[in-house]
């Protein structure tokens, strides 16, 4: 069989490991981006003279 070595209780450990890590990531990441939209609504949107661009 060739998958034989993949199945061992090393290699789900490895792979548990790394789908739990992966899943992690993904949603600390998307709480992240949840929050940081969440509080630049809630912010100013004002923006300083220097930094607006000029106009015309």
């Amino acid at each position: 069989m060739a998958y034989s070595r993949i199945f061992t209780p090393r290699g789900f450990a490895f792979i548990s490991a790394f789908s739990l890590g992966g899943g992690y990531l993904v949603l600390k990441s998307s709480r992240a981006a949840v929050a940081h939209r969440q509080q630049r609504e809630a912010g100013d949107y004002s923006v300083e003279v220097d930094r607006s661009g000029g106009g015309i």
